[in-house]
């Protein structure tokens, strides 16, 4: 780093920092304009910024080490989320912003009642503001300090005031410090605003890198020829290998047969819902999960793949593969660019730590602490808890991440110790049967047989036994999800005819509830319905097709890629007119007083 490199992270830390206080006065005034915005942000906003979010400084290194070892093939890990994600936008999306709540944790006390209901969202808000969105932050945090450590060759121990601290804790401070700046004060407004710009910088610094990476080993020619002198020959197949070179049977198994349903977020919960619920009405919604997932796997994802591929030429021996991407930064770009890709680094860290903090603290604020600590306060009083619980969250993550050896295997961890609510996500939106008791064991199931498989033989590091840890995960726990179900009583008929009018979720499977809304009053029919499978199918072949026509223009397959990219568009002219009209059809807000009246009992 040079000085034109500082001048240039300067000027990005100063309009970062604009941007993110420019809406702290609006932030202050509810919980809902900290947590979701005043439910007043547009499709594109709202989508970008899930963009941004999904984008961290971390993704690229985690991607790196997985491309590094796979190939493309092993990007299907990534890729599994294109069904799931696309589903997300077009079945979920609007049913998520007619709920009208502020957390996706709050949801379980519009769905469930009682005593069970309470404990589940208590459980929830805490388990996911304390430990599963922390360890997310945790490894974005840790994935900066190797970029920060990487970049300008830090040494492991500095001298300060007298004392030797460890180099790494005073990046993570640092960073911390930079993440709260405006998160802090200005809530999800200052966090989506910030995310356009800093979206926009990330994705602009990856093509640079991802484009002088590959001019470095000589251009396509060069890319294909170095793979197979260096031992890749399959480094370059977009469908896995199954020999001994190529992706684990059992992986591509899980991948695309399991992966993309078993996950807490299968339905958007998350930070998707929360944009979502932020968005001015279930059309704004639908457009956004559009945009997001467009962009997210057409776009975002080839500078990263192209730089990874480049790295097996460039550094073929590397003790942490994690590492490749910021060295790429640091010894092929040149002064004035290194600044712009490592300010582009700093704000893919920002825009997912922000928003990070922001949700945790969201489940804590709203779900723990005023459900059941704080009841009765004043707006603005649960604004100052909301702040408090995102510093606390930040530090809690600094720490965490200084423990964090590998950012991919704590990505597996994640997705094994949650992989097991995937099935109750989805079906308490469909089935009337499911109830508290069914989350709560999904979650205990779940939790419990992720720790239990940490202490066997599957234990170890690598793709194989991943898999293998995630599938029986997930089997286990949609056993014990679809029994309790089947062995318990569903929730009282008010609730569920009140939940249904006002989400109007498919009436398939609600059992009698359908009629029994009838009869509180005129119930409008469910907006999901075959020609939205019909759509989701579209959009799946579309972001396919673009992506891989994208993937063989730029390896170098230029027929194919046209032809592919050429099918793309034209589902994307269909598709443009389909979802406009539909986000049309959607209308504005839910309909809060269907959700107050009360609904006859069944005999």
């Amino acid at each position: 780093m040079v000085g034109i490199d500082w001048l240039v992270l300067l000027i990005y830390f100063a309009a970062i920092l604009a941007l993110g206080l420019w809406k702290a006065r609006r932030a202050s005034k509810s919980m809902a304009n900290f947590f979701v915005a005043g439910r007043s942000l547009p499709w594109w906003i709202a989508g970008t910024s899930m963009l941004a979010t999904s984008f961290a400084s971390d993704t690229p290194l985690h991607v790196t080490k997985q491309i590094r070892e796979l190939g493309l093939g092993g990007a299907w890990f990534y890729w599994e989320g294109i069904v799931g994600g696309v589903a997300i936008a077009f079945v979920f999306s609007r049913m998520w912003q007619r709920t009208g709540v502020v957390t996706d944790a709050e949801l379980i006390e519009l769905r469930y009642h009682g005593r069970p209901a309470a404990i589940l969202r208590g459980a929830q808000g805490a388990f996911r503001g304390i430990v599963l969105e922390l360890i997310t932050l945790s490894w974005v945090t840790a994935g900066m300090v190797k970029i920060v450590h990487t970049i300008l060759g830090l040494p492991d121990q500095v001298t300060l005031l007298g004392a030797t601290v460890a180099t790494d804790l005073l990046v993570v401070l640092l960073l911390i410090g930079c993440g709260l700046a405006y998160s802090v004060a200005s809530g999800l407004w200052g966090v989506v605003m910030a995310d356009l710009l800093e979206f926009a910088l990330a994705l602009v610094g990856a093509v640079i890198l991802g484009v002088i990476a590959v001019g470095k080993v000589g251009g396509t020619a060069g890319l294909r020829e170095g793979l197979v002198a260096a031992g890749h020959p399959h480094a370059l197949e977009f469908f896995p290998s199954l020999g001994d070179a190529g992706v684990p049977a059992i992986a591509i198994g899980v991948y695309l047969g399991v992966q993309w349903w078993a996950s807490p977020y299968v339905d958007g919960s998350g930070q998707r819902a929360q944009r979502f619920l932020a968005c001015k009405d279930p059309g704004q919604a639908l457009l956004a999960g559009v945009w997001n997932m467009s962009v997210q796997y057409v776009i975002r994802s080839w500078p990263w793949y192209t730089a990874a591929l480049a790295s097996l030429i460039l550094y073929p021996t590397l003790a942490d593969p994690e590492t490749a991407y910021p060295r790429m930064i640091t010894e092929l770009l040149p002064a004035g660019l290194r600044g712009l890709m490592v300010a582009s680094m700093f704000a893919a860290f920002m825009s997912t730590f922000t928003g990070l903090s922001n949700l945790s603290a969201s489940y804590l604020a709203n779900d723990v602490y005023r459900r059941f600590l704080a009841r009765g306060k004043d707006e603005r009083h649960y604004v100052r808890a909301s702040r408090l619980c995102s510093l606390g969250v930040a530090v809690v993550a600094g720490f965490v991440a200084l423990q964090i050896p590998s950012i991919l295997e704590a990505f597996r961890f994640k997705m094994e110790l949650m992989c097991g609510l995937g099935a109750a996500a989805l079906l308490r939106w469909f089935w009337w049967r499911v109830n508290a008791k069914t989350e709560l064991v999904a979650l205990c199931s779940s939790i419990v047989t992720a720790l239990a498989l940490r202490l066997t033989p599957l234990a170890e590091n690598g793709a194989a036994p991943a898999a293998t840890r995630f599938l029986i995960v997930a089997m286990v726990s949609l056993a014990a999800t679809v029994l309790t179900a089947l062995f318990t009583r569903p929730e009282p008929n008010e609730k569920l005819v009140a939940f249904f009018r006002r989400v109007r979720p498919p009436a398939a499977l609600w059992g009698p509830i359908p009629e029994l809304a009838a009869r509180v009053g005129p119930c409008e029919a469910s907006p999901i319905t075959i020609k939205t499978l019909l759509h989701w199918a579209m959009c799946v072949v579309f972001i396919f097709s673009a992506m891989f026509g994208i993937g063989k223009l730029v390896l170098g397959e230029s027929g194919l890629g046209l032809g592919l990219l050429g099918l793309a568009a034209g589902l994307f002219y269909l598709l443009w007119r389909m979802i406009l009209k539909t986000a049309a059809q959607a209308g504005s807000g839910f309909a809060a007083d269907d959700a107050d009246q009360t609904a006859p009992t069944s005999s």
